[in-house]
């Protein structure tokens, strides 16, 4: 069984996605950057500031080809994983893959709500989030374009609702498979 592969900027919901729906499927749920801190016990912006994004962009590409090896979970990938051609490619290799695509609004809302944003989105200026968001969102639309097998749009819509979607998309593969 392929994996679901959950791709798109920070602060989209990708991990409270993947986790509703490996609840609702009842199969594993993996995310890159809990990887990366598992192995590392550092955060996210510490391994940034100490050792550097390629440091980091190292770490995730390891992540990726181990989650990626499994079949039939679910992975949340970083924002920025699709950076790497290698990364696109090996999350599609046994993957489908959904970007969940959102307004950058939508986005500065959901990372200002967030707990969980402290330590984990070190490319982001929080005292200039929209602009950061924008920026990035712009240099990446179109890798995470061309790596999506389905684009999701997440705007004005629940956890269960984009979660759901996604499994009635995801079961089609299963069905004709």
């Amino acid at each position: 069984m392929k994996n679901i592969v959950l791709i798109g900027m920070s602060g989209v919901g990708k991990t409270s996605v993947g986790k509703y729906i490996s609840n609702r499927l009842n199969i594993e749920f993996q995310d890159t950057d809990d990887i990366i801190l598992k192995y590392t016990g550092e955060t996210i912006d510490y391994i940034f500031k100490k050792y550097g994004e390629d440091y980091f962009r190292h770490l995730e590409k390891q992540a990726i080809i181990e989650t990626s090896s499994k079949d039939g979970v679910i992975i949340s990938t970083g924002g920025g994983a699709i950076l790497k051609t290698r990364n696109r490619k090996v999350l599609k290799d046994n993957g489908v893959v959904f970007f969940l695509n959102a307004d950058v609004s939508t986005l500065v809302s959901n990372i200002l709500s967030s707990t969980s944003s402290k330590g984990h989105r070190p490319l982001l200026d929080m005292d200039n989030l929209y602009n950061s968001i924008s920026k990035l969102y712009a240099e990446r639309y179109e890798l995470y374009s061309i790596t999506a097998d389905h684009i999701i749009n997440v705007d004005n819509k629940s956890i269960e609702e984009i979660g759901n979607e996604i499994i009635f998309i995801f079961n089609q593969y299963i069905y004709c498979s």
